[in-house]
């Protein structure tokens, strides 16, 4: 199907980073106390998580914006060794297919940062994508091809700027698990919202692995944790990261979609797509 808004949807300005300010995020208990029955596992893995903590992880992604991409690239801190590093390299190739096999139209992305999610997404897509930090969009602007349909704009993911079924699919990439518990299924129902009936839901995660971040950032412990988090400058910053299991992200995505599938690679990454019904 081709790339297509419907009229009420936002109207994005190429490689730029516009649209007004997004809405305060406040907190939600829509299927909350569904959630708790079905993830007890989870949820007592690790202590819940308050929403206004939210604040410290989008000032710690501003912050981060310019190397941000070193992560990804396991270059300077991120660097673990050509053992580690490799099995990184290779996994990330396995997720990259996965993501780039996704070949359906208009591609709303959430989260988006510095934009390496959405240059993977254009290669068969229109991709519609944004994010609440400018720091990163500029990021993302600054890394991307002219010749990628890549579309950008500033929006709160949990207040999408598009109407229902406005677009093809919606994909986000290492954002849910910077999700509260209790707010991703609220989340993951805002995420549906603007795909059409047969669309498809996108996501890909990390797995907890002891090299999966910086040299000096500790990641073991429970699945939902506070993570000390250093910039290159010393500057630090504590987060709350989580950890979402393969059965985690079925119930998630089960709660809007059908036909759900989730792989996961030996370490480092985990991902799943459904059809929105």
């Amino acid at each position: 199907m081709g790339a297509r808004l419907n009229a009420n949807s936002v109207s994005p300005t190429r490689r730029s980073t516009m649209v007004s300010t997004p809405p305060s995020i406040g907190s939600t208990t829509r299927d909350w106390w569904t959630y708790r029955r079905m993830m007890a596992p989870t949820l007592s893995q690790g202590p819940m998580i308050p929403p206004d903590i939210e604040a410290d992880t989008r000032a710690y992604y501003r912050a981060r914006a310019s190397e941000y991409q070193e992560w990804i690239q396991r270059q300077g801190r991120y660097a673990h060794g050509s053992d580690d590093d490799a099995d990184w390299n290779l996994e990330l190739e396995t997720i990259t297919q996965f993501v780039e096999s996704l070949s359906i139209g208009s591609v709303f992305e959430i989260a988006s940062g510095t934009g390496w999610w959405s240059r993977v997404l254009a290669r068969n897509n229109t991709v519609f994508a944004s994010d609440y930090a400018p720091e990163m969009l500029a990021e993302a602007c600054r890394h991307d091809t002219p010749t990628l349909p890549i579309y950008r704009c500033r929006a709160d993911a949990y207040h999408l700027p598009l109407s229902t079924g406005a677009v093809d699919a919606c994909a986000f990439g290492f954002w849910l698990s910077h999700v509260p518990v209790p707010r991703a299924p609220a989340f993951i129902r805002e995420a549906a919202r603007p795909v059409r009936p047969g669309g498809e839901l996108l996501v890909v995660d990390s797995r907890q692995d002891p090299k999966g971040g910086a040299a000096d950032q500790h990641t073991g412990g429970p699945r939902v944790q506070q993570q000390l988090r250093r910039l290159n400058d010393g500057r630090e910053y504590t987060i709350w990261k989580i950890y979402w299991t393969p059965a985690d992200l079925r119930f998630l995505l089960s709660l809007v979609c059908r036909r759900v599938e989730v792989i996961q690679t030996d370490r480092f990454f985990i991902a799943a797509r459904g059809t929105v019904v």
